[in-house]
């Protein structure tokens, strides 16, 4: 595959059993765990457009939701899948929030997913006059609604499943005007700073859930960066068997979205749990996976510009950190880069500007071109896909993959039309997948982990 220039004279388009994707550009690897079963275009995608989704939420008591919400929807999610600890996985613990203990009665807050898939919401604020919250899954699904007070200092509200609106979620609280950050609600790291995020389920996210495999293991390295005068923070995925085994094990580094940090990959991603489970399934290679906060800049730098800081922290400080650290080959084809969002467009600068470095881009959720992406670098891409016949040799895999709700999809659409006039999007190492339009960006991003891990170091 690598050395030589070669077209595939037929594009195939398969849609996924696995994710109900648009597939184009051919595969054994991933053919052999996603199954075909009709021809398809992508060029549908181009009609699809995101939709702004209100809706209110209605009240109820903590004795008869149950009953109320599985009568009216019927039960969607078993009591097992719905009681899985990846549900419970967050940075500040990994178990449920501790009830809220007063005049000796116990209070339940937080979200609590019931079996239809609807989330009741309790906050506790005892001395507010209004609650009201927002929730949203992407630019184009946004509920907000106001709580109902109940007794004991509850506020409440059931915010109704729709398929069409799953994952990760952002919950933003206000409590008489003024954002509160919910201390009984998971907390992660998004849009620059702490946030409450809640998952809401969907059966098409089962490959993430934790199952009886064998576990990788997540740490977490310090390292000095000359280029930045500063220390630096990265964390990494081992694969089960790292540590008793003597081999070297190929690596990727993957980045974030912008406003995140190198634990979003690990939380909201759930990057370890996917991997565990496609490495048990045989599906995919055991690799490490390296995460790197991709937010930092030089301090003359505005916070919106992308300069030259995290290309120099990941080359010249966090991968001769690990290279010295840890069991890795160490050779420019076990050696990949990707990202999600604005780690999509820092992946493909690095990959573009380095390539005798990586060996393998993956672009989840994003693309090469993006008219606000200031920097203060000539960008490659324009240069890099003119010439197909040095890019055949340089990339053994090329992965593109999102959805049509990613508010980055017209510039996929327009890296559609540079690879299509330069045929790349002809080359072997070529793979572009669209998911289906309910899809929402974070629970793309992990299906386009999942699909790249599928075909990576192969």
């Amino acid at each position: 595959m690598t050395g030589s220039f070669q077209l595939n004279k037929t594009k195939i388009a398969r849609r996924s059993l696995m994710s109900g994707a648009v597939m184009l550009g051919g595969s054994a690897a991933l053919a052999a765990v996603v199954p075909s079963f009709s021809l398809a275009t992508a060029d549908a995608a181009e009609e699809i457009g995101p939709k702004r989704i209100l809706h209110s939420a209605t009240a109820f008591t903590s004795q008869n939701l149950v009953e109320t919400s599985a009568e009216s929807k019927g039960v969607r999610f078993s009591k097992d899948y719905l009681s899985n600890k990846v549900f419970q996985d967050q940075p500040l613990n990994f178990g449920p929030a501790t009830p809220v203990h007063i005049d000796g009665k116990t209070l339940e807050v937080g979200a609590l997913v019931q079996p239809s898939g609807d989330l009741l919401f309790r906050i506790y604020a005892p001395d507010a006059k209004e609650v009201r919250m927002k929730v949203s899954t992407g630019p184009a699904h946004i509920r907000e609604f106001i709580l109902t007070k109940q007794g004991d200092g509850i506020f409440s509200g059931l915010l109704s499943y729709d398929e069409n609106v799953t994952g990760p979620a952002y919950v933003q609280v206000y409590v008489d005007g003024a954002i509160f950050l919910d201390p009984y609600l998971p907390i992660r790291w998004a849009g620059s700073g702490p946030r409450n995020i809640v998952e809401i389920p969907d059966s098409e996210q089962e490959f993430t859930l934790i199952k009886d495999v064998p576990h990788g293991a997540v740490g977490r390295e310090i390292f000095w960066v000359d280029a930045l005068k500063s220390w630096e923070r990265y964390f990494v995925y081992t694969p089960a068997g790292y540590v008793k085994s003597t081999k070297e094990f190929p690596v990727l580094y993957l980045q974030h979205g912008g406003g995140e940090n190198e634990t979003t990959w690990v939380y909201t991603g759930r990057a370890a749990h996917i991997l565990d489970n496609l490495i048990a399934e045989g599906k995919a290679e055991p690799f490490i996976v390296v995460m790197n906060n991709g937010m930092v800049r030089y301090r003359s730098s505005a916070a919106n510009v992308y300069d030259e800081a995290f290309e120099r922290m990941l080359i010249e400080g966090c991968i001769p950190h690990l290279e010295k650290n840890y069991r890795v080959k160490t050779d420019k084809w076990n050696r990949a880069i990707a990202g999600l969002s604005m780690g999509c467009y820092q992946s493909c600068d690095i990959a573009f500007r380095h390539p005798e470095m990586f060996g393998s881009l993956g672009t989840l959720n994003a693309s090469m071109t993006h008219e606000t992406f200031p920097t203060t670098y000539e960008r490659p891409y324009p240069t890099v896909m003119k010439d197909p016949e040095t890019f055949a040799k340089n990339y053994k895999l090329y992965f593109r993959s999102t959805m049509p709700g990613e508010d980055h999809f017209p510039y996929f659409l327009a890296d559609d039309k540079i690879c299509a006039n330069a045929g790349i999007d002809r080359l072997p190492s070529y793979h572009r997948i669209v998911y289906p339009e309910r899809t929402s960006k974070e629970n793309g991003w992990r299906m386009g982990l999942r699909d790249f891990s599928l075909l990576l170091f192969r």
